[in-house]
């Protein structure tokens, strides 16, 4: 039996139908594992830097403290200060 152009024309659309979706499955798959690669990688550079904000939160902290501390005490020597002075010159 003979085929007709028409036939041999839609075979080949066919063929590269086939040959287009079997690309697509292939950049899809490699997509896909590219997507898991920069996520895996996105969320270990947000835990490398919630590791170093919270060393930098805590070290900011800490001098907080000691200043606090500082200027509590020279507070407290400027409040007592006058008033020792006061008693010694009774």
């Amino acid at each position: 039996m003979a085929t007709s152009p028409i036939e041999i024309r839609m075979a080949h659309l066919v063929g590269a139908y086939e040959q287009i979706n079997a690309r697509l499955a292939a950049i899809e798959e490699r997509l896909g594992r590219l997507e898991d690669k920069v996520e895996g990688r996105l969320g270990r550079l947000e835990d490398k830097l919630d590791a170093k904000v919270d060393g930098l939160r805590a070290e900011l902290l800490a001098r907080m403290d000691r200043q606090f501390y500082w200027i509590l005490t020279l507070v407290v020597i400027s409040i007592l200060v006058p008033i020792f002075l006061r008693f010694l010159s009774l």
